[in-house]
């Protein structure tokens, strides 16, 4: 009878071991679940971040592209009439090749497309650029859009787009200033 006596004893201790066990095991559950709810705000933040910082370098890829295919386009455009007018026709491609990035009353938008040449007298062969803002107003002036260093003596073509992106991480935001330029030869210099 001892023996089933000890049996019988350590039945009812193994028994409220297990009890406690699953008591341990729903607390366990519950204490993960409040960990998991403190740090599902940041992941999901680090998470928007990376998305909109992706958003952001891919609007960055699509200026450079737009800037550069610009630039080579007008070094081979003639200037056919007036310069303003070869001037709107080089922005207007500039806002084509943006594939949407550059489109119209997007914030901190602008385009800035220059002829330059300083030694230049004709009025079709002299310095001359445009710009246009996010609403579309274009202003023509007798500037350049950058300092490229350059000899007076060549004539090339400036092609400057930027454009404002938001990046948005954690719980603060910053407006980046995306900016690309592309300088090309003029190579339909007029004889």
């Amino acid at each position: 009878m001892r023996i089933e006596h000890l049996g019988e004893m350590a039945g009812r201790s193994f028994r409220r071991a297990g009890r406690g066990r699953q008591g341990r095991g729903a607390d366990e559950r519950g204490s993960q679940l409040i960990e998991f709810a403190l740090i599902l705000p940041v992941l999901l933040s680090f998470l928007f971040g990376i998305i909109t910082g992706g958003i952001a370098f891919s609007h960055n890829l699509a200026l450079d592209n737009a800037a550069r295919e610009t630039a080579r386009f007008a070094a081979t455009l003639p200037v056919d009439g007036s310069l303003d007018t070869w001037l709107a026709q080089v922005a207007d491609a500039a806002d084509g090749t943006a594939t949407g990035t550059l489109d119209m009353n997007i914030p901190g938008r602008e385009i800035c497309v220059a002829y330059v040449y300083p030694d230049g007298s004709d009025p079709t062969d002299q310095t001359r650029r445009v710009v246009e803002a996010a609403d579309g107003t274009r202003t023509f002036s007798n500037q350049v859009c950058v300092a490229d260093g350059r000899g007076n003596d060549e004539r090339r073509v400036q092609v400057v787009v930027e454009r404002e992106a938001d990046l948005i991480v954690l719980y603060f935001s910053r407006t980046l200033t995306l900016t690309s330029q592309s300088i090309a030869r003029f190579e339909r210099a007029p004889e």
